[in-house]
């Protein structure tokens, strides 16, 4: 479910509209890819020779998930979508998770998810245990991937950290929270959102982590120097 830096442009091609139109408030789209993997070969220097090693890096259960919010209350009470991505991978390996948010307006006329009203619009936080971190939501407006639907506005971050560290392997929990504020204007209503996260990893062996920014759990990680996401 990357666009931000060369990573981005790599996996921009992997976000997938979501059609809202269900008549809960939340619905997760669980277990949509299962196994992605992505590799990376690494040159080891053994006995006085040069050997070329590759190893596996690999998430499994669901890598991308997809949140459709539609028909939210304005009561201020949050609704969440859950799902939990492993890696388990025969490497260690550096996991990131990429946030998209399309939104669409209802017959009120305004778009459910505005940052420019940011107490009053759809509130959007996202978080993940194993390891506990709280993820950065993306109030920047971008451009929508193709195929989404008409009217849409989009907002993305990429590769925001699951842990500055690498891991052998994790189960990490992932809850999207929702809810309208009571507060909330009649422009809202009727209008829809589809909060989109891709999971995914690359082998840290001679892939030192490098970032633009001093790397923080929760926050992108624009690759930097030698380092690269795929």
């Amino acid at each position: 479910m990357p666009r931000i830096g060369q990573a981005g442009r790599l996996l921009r091609r992997h976000w997938l509209p979501i059609v809202a139109g269900v008549a809960v408030t939340v619905t997760a789209v669980s277990l949509v890819v299962t196994g992605n993997t992505f590799g990376l070969l690494s040159a080891r220097q053994s006995g006085g020779g040069n050997s070329l090693t590759t190893g596996s890096v690999t998430l499994t259960d669901s890598a991308i998930s997809h949140c459709p919010v539609t028909n939210v209350l304005p009561n201020g009470t949050a609704v969440t979508c859950t799902f939990t991505a492993t890696y388990a991978g025969s490497v260690a390996a550096y996991v990131a998770v990429n946030v998209l948010i399309e939104t669409q307006a209802g017959g009120g006329g305004t778009r459910l998810y505005n940052p420019a009203d940011a107490t009053g619009d759809l509130q959007v936080s996202i978080t993940s245990s194993n390891p506990s971190v709280s993820y950065t939501v993306p109030t920047t407006a971008t451009t929508c991937p193709g195929g989404v639907l008409s009217g849409s506005a989009c907002y993305e971050l990429d590769n925001e950290l699951v842990s500055t560290g690498s891991v052998s392997s994790t189960a990490a929990g992932f809850t999207v929270s929702v809810s309208l504020p009571s507060s909330s204007g009649a422009g809202y209503q009727g209008g829809a959102a589809q909060v989109i996260l891709i999971t995914h990893a690359v082998q840290s062996a001679g892939n030192t982590l490098s970032c633009t920014a001093a790397p923080a759990v929760g926050s992108p990680c624009t690759p930097s120097g030698s380092f690269q996401w795929s």
